[in-house]
């Protein structure tokens, strides 16, 4: 029986952040703990199939709307989605997961992981301690994008438009067809009430193009096991980044899961049932139940 539980906490800039988790039925000894991360401009209630999948199995899930996004603070419309400092998504997340940590054991496994852009915040908070991480799962991850001439026009005076136009919406969005090869994805994307649709804020877009950059510099420091998964026709997140970072990272355990034809929401498109238990078989097989003690 899964427990599921909605929540908040305060982060350190006073913003109350919309939290979630999905227990299994041994509460107090699970098979490892995941932290998931969703995308930029989506919620994390949009994963509640994914997580209950996990926890069925065994697998305690936590995550949380990041700030502006979803039911967290700031709720204001000038301020949705909006990142004012990439390292305030990284914040939140250390922050959130050294408060579910307290929940367990100090030897529990622990594994970070993150669809699009919550595949860069997972990326970075790993690289902060990876000696508190037992792996590191990137779906779709956004470690970097496919440009396109306007993004390639706009990067060089992005700062520039960032200090200026912080809020406006200028950068562009990719077409909303690219999400998936199912319209019924597309269109339950397009319709949720919680999730921001459009073009990018121009202080958003260049603060997740400084987290690109600082991945860039720092992957071939990683260590922990890794698993990617990513469609091979996915056109908002850039497949040969994230080859890329496997190539680069120190890591003796990596493993890239390709998905032939795959489009960016593979946890909810057609690959929905092969991408979860391939992030379940994972997850378990990098977090082997203890030894019951004598």
């Amino acid at each position: 029986m899964v427990q599921a539980e909605r929540s908040t906490f305060t982060n350190k800039r006073n913003q109350t952040i919309s939290t979630v988790s999905y227990l299994p039925g041994n509460i107090h000894r699970p098979k490892a703990v995941l932290f998931f991360h969703h995308g930029y401009g989506e919620h994390i209630g949009r994963y509640e199939r994914v997580h209950r999948e996990l926890a069925e199995a065994g697998i305690a899930v936590y995550g949380y709307d990041h700030h502006g996004h979803g039911l967290s603070e700031p709720k204001d419309t000038r301020d949705r989605a909006l990142v004012h400092d990439f390292n305030d998504l990284v914040d939140d997340s250390e922050e959130f997961a050294k408060l579910m940590r307290q929940r367990h054991s100090p030897d529990m496994c622990c594994i970070a992981a993150g669809q699009s852009m919550g595949g860069l915040i997972a990326t970075h908070l790993v690289l902060r301690d990876q000696s508190a991480w037992a792996g590191l799962i990137l779906c779709s991850a956004a470690i970097d994008v496919e440009w396109n001439l306007v993004l390639r026009l706009q990067a060089p005076v992005g700062g520039l438009l960032a200090t200026l136009l912080p809020r406006a919406k200028i950068v562009p969005a990719v077409p909303m067809e690219n999400l998936s090869n199912d319209p019924q994805v597309v269109k339950h994307f397009a319709e949720d009430p919680l999730n921001f649709v459009g073009d990018v804020r121009a202080r958003t877009a260049n603060e997740i193009l400084k987290g690109f950059r600082d991945v860039q510099r720092k992957e071939a420091l990683l260590r922990v096991p890794i698993l990617a998964i990513h469609g091979t026709a996915d056109k908002i997140t850039s497949y040969t980044a994230v080859k890329r970072l496997l190539a680069a990272a120190a890591s003796t355990d990596k493993e890239l899961k390709e998905f032939p034809g795959g489009f960016h929401e593979l946890l909810m498109g057609p690959e929905k049932e092969e991408a979860v238990k391939t992030l379940k078989d994972w997850i378990l097989k990098h977090c082997p139940e203890p030894e019951a003690k004598l």
